[in-house]
């Protein structure tokens, strides 16, 4: 503790040095590590003395260290110590890694501009090829996850994965390819677009095919057609559909399994699992709630009725970004990271009850997550916490299930147990209410605030209501809004609340009990989460930069201030765009 705190002093605003100052006298070895693996480290090392610091009485600095070490040890660790073990998934009987290198980070940008490898910067490529071989060649992770809408990362990936295997590297073999294209209203169109996947990532079949964003009733129209009944096999006479479609290739042997993505609510996630046509499905579930689901299902626990009936039907459950949608855990509030130590970090706690699940729930097995990495050492702590999952099982379940109990005590002496119980009761989604808000993700922000401090989290989530508000056209009808934001709606729904607007009439389901508080919780939601404005009436100068509206700023309570940031720099999706002449 006494050289932790000794390094952060002499190099507080300096995170490799302070990096190298600490390791050279408690883990040598990691004195080679990368950048970006050095600035992590001590990025986390400052904050467990930060936090010591603030709370002495409640935390034990030398555990949570040793936790650091334990991780810059194994990271330091001979190649092929590191290894992510595989599970069977599902029904598909492929030996899948627990973790997934999920694709939607990396890429040069987002949107279909980018159309050929000359308009893609070669750092952006080279550290995409980096994170390839972190994952593939040092860990063992052999699933690699896609989609038509990420941008450019078809593109990219297509070109890097036929560059390792002509330079034998890999073999095709070696690699689970799943990618996602949304259900499309023309079949034709959706047609294009799944021949456009195969000709950017440059194979001949693809794995793991997924129904890209089952996020509302009419895209089983989409894919089943109007009956929304999905048909064996289509006869001569039967309209053309997406489903039809995939039918075709997975008889060319272009396909090998058929499944679905979705940001939906639990009931259209049930209704379409229970089509009994898909061997897996990617959804969100996570430990602070299920994202736009969060509240649904029979009990408000989101989508674990639909991990349970997934089981029930031994469909590959894949839980899609448990980082960032699952609370930004890689930049977590400092509140919610002293909950998981001294036991765990954040993303290991996250990722040990992912694996461990049926441990926690009997029967209710979850085997791979998604890891969207923006640069090589993302990958880091997944494969750390997969090691422990691997070779320490025992310890491990009793420490999630050790820092579960605590995470849960605290949530219900913050929330009280009554509204921690029954907070989903009658609370719409924007699709159920005229105001077209998402009540069930606000109130779901005021909890994740209230018992976890998950400020950066919650005001990001927010964030996406107000995105929306600025490309609504008060010209248009609702359904012509809507519509124009499609697909994006259909992952982040929902408007922004209005201050001066009456949502009485959307809570007519909540029990008489709750309302008062739901109202409460909303107008907690505006004051912490809602951009505001404001702007200043006499400019000395028409050139005045105070003429502009100016954000109102309020202190952010010490606990829900981020206990670090692991992005070590932007990531390239992030960026300005680049100009091509």
């Amino acid at each position: 503790s006494e050289i932790a705190i000794a390094c952060v002093e002499a190099h507080r605003d300096a995170d490799v040095e302070l990096a190298l100052a600490f390791a050279a006298q408690v883990v040598p070895s990691f004195c080679t590590a990368d950048n970006d693996r050095l600035i992590k480290f001590a990025r986390s090392v400052k904050s467990l003395v930060d936090l010591y610091q603030d709370d002495k009485d409640n935390l034990d600095l030398e555990p949570c260290l040793k936790l650091a070490i334990q991780e810059a040890e194994l990271l330091s660790s001979p190649p092929g110590t590191l290894q992510v073990p595989k599970v069977k998934f599902g029904k598909t009987g492929l030996d899948i890694s627990v973790v997934t290198l999920g694709c939607m980070r990396f890429q040069q940008e987002w949107g279909p501009r980018i159309t050929n490898m000359n308009m893609v910067d070669g750092d952006c490529q080279d550290n995409l090829v980096q994170i390839l071989k972190r994952g593939l060649l040092e860990f063992g992770i052999n699933h690699i996850e896609t989609a038509r809408g990420y941008g450019s990362s078809e593109l990219q990936l297509g070109v890097a994965l036929k560059q390792l295997i002509l330079t034998k590297q890999i073999k095709r073999e070696d690699f689970i390819l799943q990618t996602k294209v949304n259900p499309m209203k023309n079949p034709a169109d959706f047609r294009k677009a799944l021949e456009q996947s195969f000709q950017l990532l440059q194979v001949d079949y693809i794995d793991l095919f997924a129904f890209h964003g089952v996020n509302y009733p009419e895209t089983l129209v989409y894919m089943f057609g109007e009956d929304k009944i999905p048909k064996p096999e289509r006869k001569e006479g039967d309209p053309e559909t997406c489903y039809s479609i995939i039918q075709e290739y997975v008889k060319a042997g272009k396909i090998r399994h058929i499944g679905f993505s979705t940001h939906g609510s639990t009931d259209l996630i049930l209704e379409t699992i229970n089509k009994n046509v898909f061997d897996y499905a990617n959804i969100h579930y996570h430990f602070v709630g299920s994202y736009t689901a969060s509240g649904g299902g029979h009990d408000g626990q989101g989508n674990r009725d639909c991990v349970k009936l997934m089981n029930e039907k031994n469909m590959g459950v894949f839980i899609i970004s448990p980082f960032d949608k699952g609370g930004c855990l890689f930049i977590p509030s400092r509140k919610f990271r002293k909950l998981t130590l001294p036991e765990l970090e954040p993303m290991t706690f996250e990722s040990q009850r992912i694996w461990n699940h049926h441990h926690l729930f009997p029967g209710q097995h979850i085997h791979t997550y998604t890891a969207g990495a923006a640069r090589p050492s993302d990958l880091d702590q997944p494969a750390v916490a997969a090691y422990w999952h691997a070779t320490q099982n025992a310890q491990v379940v009793e420490k999630v299930q050790r820092v579960s109990a605590r995470l849960l005590k605290v949530r219900e002496e913050a929330l009280g147990k009554e509204w921690a119980d029954t907070w989903w009761k009658g609370v719409p989604k924007a699709a159920q209410n005229k105001h077209h808000v998402e009540h069930n993700q606000v109130v779901w922000q005021y909890n994740c605030l209230l018992a976890f401090g998950l400020y950066h989290f919650a005001k990001a989530r927010y964030h996406s209501f107000e995105n929306n508000k600025k490309n609504w056209k008060d010209d248009k009808t609702d359904d012509e809004n809507i519509n124009s934001l499609q697909p994006g709606w259909g992952y982040v729904p929902g408007l922004p609340l209005k201050p001066d607007v009456d949502y009485s009439d959307d809570f007519v389901n909540v029990p008489e009990a709750n309302k008062a508080r739901v109202v409460e919780a909303e107008k907690f939601v505006y004051e912490w989460l809602a951009t505001k404005t404001t702007v200043q009436e006499d400019p000395k100068d028409e050139h005045d930069a105070y003429k502009k509206a100016k954000l109102e700023e309020k202190e952010i309570p010490k606990d829900w201030q981020d206990a670090y940031d692991m992005r070590t720099w932007r990531d390239f999706p992030d960026r300005e765009r680049r100009l091509y002449s």
